[in-house]
């Protein structure tokens, strides 16, 4: 069995050069591989993409070479692309999906590889066990000969028809006679070239930063936070901008920033949206969440009229619902979005362009969208979260202290129920919430807080905090 190989929420990722090598990229590639010769045959291609990290392009030909020579049609991007966009172009033509080489969100030195679904989805765990399992029959892999398989990998882009299907459901025209002032921040990552171009074929004035490869991702998190925002805040600030965007580094998590250097999350801009296209593009359907993310969409799903669906943490949950019925916004605190009638699977590109559009439709500032969408929902919640290092032993031991039938209130405030379908999560008799798990994408244990008031968001950190002193 290789225990190097993991697939967690979102694919396998690991340290380059460590247990990310080529000879382990060629073992993945061949136990995809062979699931795909199982599942499809070899008539339909497999599209093969990689983001702006070290390597991710080579690791990316790597893959492209042992598919072909296990007898496999296989088209490679031509350049990096985003992950979404390839999520598209994998639903939207005849595939047997597609396999994108990037480590998301993740530190500089982690690459990974994303198995896509041919409907556009993050493959599901079946999925994935099937591929685990090929690995695990540890089959002999050897390099491939580049001389006999080169005529069978072909190239392609897929940026035109992405932005054809983004006309279909963007107002491309409201947005252009608004004329908002945009800055937006790739973070050295692939959505370059990509959110620009279409804001800027929508009429945006639009600058961007930060917008060269960069493996090193500026020796920062590739990752749209907002400590590592300062210089999209100060270019917004200094060219006068309605509007700042940032993506991470596949371009499938989104954050924002207003005119006056204000952060908003990806919760409040998930709660925005929702308005959005309820209010101004009047479309219904369900509303889906994760066990991480704001309960404010609860509230506003209930004064839409709307039915709302809680999922595990991991947009392939997300995506499961969006596979039975018509979901109107799919949504996950780490800034994944997705919306009605595009792919199941979150997309920064998308969710940057639906804030234009929104800002486009009402006229106004983020600010003041937002103080109308807390006016919607009836209040606003306070939001918090522990990023903790700490191996699986303590992990499990926090957890099984949590997970116990005696606990009846949290300083005080009485439970209104546990979900421990994954991790653990409390939900207080005033609305108040944590939730607590451990990451399936980095070696980290993580507690999110939610709450009305300060003075209960800090009762259930102290709460949780003197867990943590127990055990570490």
């Amino acid at each position: 069995m290789n225990s190097l190989i993991k697939f967690g929420t979102d694919g396998w990722r690991s340290i380059i050069a460590d247990e990310f090598t080529f000879q382990n990229v060629r073992i993945v590639a061949n136990a995809i591989g062979k699931y795909i010769l199982t599942k499809y045959g070899n008539t339909l291609p497999v599209l093969i993409g990689f983001d702006t990290r070290f390597l991710a392009d080579k690791f990316a030909s790597a893959c492209a070479d042992k598919l072909a020579e296990s007898g496999l049609k296989v088209k490679i991007s031509d350049s990096y692309v985003p992950t979404p966009v390839i999520a598209y172009t994998a639903c939207s033509t005849s595939t047997a999906g597609a396999i994108q080489f990037t480590a998301s969100h993740n530190p500089p030195e982690y690459c990974g590889i994303k198995y896509i679904t041919s409907y556009g989805g993050p493959a599901p765990e079946e999925v994935t066990d099937e591929i685990v399992k090929n690995i695990n029959l540890n089959i002999p892999v050897d390099i491939p000969k580049k001389s006999s398989i080169q005529k069978e990998i072909e190239t392609f882009n897929p940026k035109e028809n992405y932005i054809k299907h983004l006309k279909t459901i963007i107002d491309f025209n409201r947005i252009k006679e608004s004329k908002v002032k945009v800055i937006y921040d790739p973070m050295f990552g692939a959505g370059n070239k990509y959110l620009d171009h279409i804001l800027g074929l929508a009429g945006c004035e639009i600058s961007t930063i930060h917008n060269k490869r960069d493996p090193m991702f500026g020796n920062l998190l590739p990752e749209p936070r907002e400590q590592f925002l300062s210089d999209l805040k100060n270019n917004i600030l200094k060219e006068h901008a309605l509007l700042g965007l940032a993506t991470d580094g596949d371009a499938d998590r989104l954050a924002a920033i207003d005119n006056k250097g204000k952060f908003y999350t990806p919760n409040q801009i998930a709660c925005m949206l929702l308005r959005h296209l309820v209010k101004n593009k009047k479309l219904k359907g369900k509303v889906v969440r994760t066990l991480s993310t704001t309960h404010m969409l609860d509230r506003l799903a209930q004064k839409y009229g709307l039915e709302l669906i809680e999922t595990k943490v991991g947009f392939k949950w997300i995506c499961k619902e969006m596979l039975k019925s018509n979901v109107l916004i799919g949504a996950e605190e780490s800034g994944g979005i997705s919306i009605l009638n595009h792919v199941p699977d979150k997309d920064a590109i998308l969710a940057g362009v639906l804030l234009v559009e929104m800002i486009a439709y009402e006229n106004k500032s983020l600010e003041e969208i937002y103080s109308d969408t807390i006016k919607d929902a009836g209040f606003s919640y306070i939001n918090d979260k522990f990023d903790l290092h700490m191996d699986d032993a303590q992990k499990k031991l926090i957890l099984s202290l949590l997970n116990k039938p005696s606990i009846k209130n949290i300083g005080g405030i009485k439970l209104a129920s546990i979900n421990t379908s994954e991790g653990v999560k409390y939900v207080l008799e005033d609305g108040s919430w944590f939730f607590a798990r451990s990451s399936g994408t980095e070696p980290m244990f993580r507690v999110y807080f939610e709450s009305q008031t300060e003075q209960n968001l800090q009762i259930m950190k102290k709460y949780m905090q003197n867990i943590i002193d127990e055990t570490c």
